[in-house]
């Protein structure tokens, strides 16, 4: 089976609308599962139209600088080598893909009238059963709970990497799987004294990866999860959402 893995660095501030961001760097790594290695690779550096903000040149160390000697416009002949890499892949994979890298490169598709191909996505973020202890879903303690240092955080290609790494230590097939379920944002329905009750459970003030639920604890749950959930909060649950 080949899988594509697939990582987008922006440029826009912290929590900016989605609308407003803007795509810096692309990472593809086209992977074998049979013998567990990359066997292609593409990276592009993208030279916005606008200036990059200053949280995402600390985040990622990708600069107006860096982007005017090195980038590449944003265009057909940039996007025509990421289609040809999509269509040859089994699965795109992307960590918190669904939210963010799958609705920016779709928008760029779109910006050029070129029809994104119809592989199917998996997301290493939601869609891989981490073991009980495993305590985040951030890729840098990914890697650091599967004994791996990512040398380049932050970097696209590097990020895609370390997700297929880590990717390959479990099984495709439930992955696969686990990308048909159903899911839920439900909101932990405490007070500011009981605050700590939903932290302890796993909820996160106003934001589930790129999406924000104004003034509540919200947490991202598959269907199946929700009786069980429920019956050990010492809290009522609400769902905001079905997706």
């Amino acid at each position: 089976m080949l899988l594509l893995g697939l990582d987008l660095e922006t440029g826009g501030a912290f929590n900016a609308n989605m609308d407003t961001n803007f795509i810096t760097e692309v990472g593809l790594v086209l992977w074998d599962t049979e013998f567990a290695q990359p066997v292609e690779f593409l990276s592009v550096l993208v030279k916005p139209t606008q200036a990059v903000s200053p949280e995402s040149v600390e985040y990622t160390g990708i600069s107006d600088a860096l982007l005017a000697r090195h980038g590449q416009p944003l265009d057909i002949r940039t996007l025509q080598p990421i289609a040809k890499l999509m269509n040859k892949a089994d699965y795109i994979v992307a960590h918190n893909g669904r939210d963010f890298d799958r609705p920016l490169i779709t928008a760029a598709f779109n910006q050029f009238k070129l029809k994104i191909p119809a592989t199917p996505w998996l997301d290493t973020q939601y869609d891989i059963d981490y073991p009980r202890p495993c305590k985040s879903r951030n890729l840098i303690y990914l890697a650091g709970y599967h004994g791996m240092v990512n040398p380049y955080a932050h970097r696209a290609v590097t990020d895609v990497l370390t997700m297929l790494t880590i990717l390959a230590r479990y099984d495709i097939a439930q992955v696969i799987t686990n990308s048909q379920r159903k899911w839920l944002i439900v909101q932990a329905n405490v007070g500011y004294d009981e605050r700590e009750m939903a932290k302890e459970k796993g909820f996160r003030w106003q934001q589930d990866g790129s999406k924000v639920y104004e003034k509540c604890w919200v947490k991202r749950i598959s269907e199946d999860q929700l009786t069980a959930l429920q019956q050990s909060c010492d809290f009522n649950l609400t769902i905001l959402e079905k997706f």
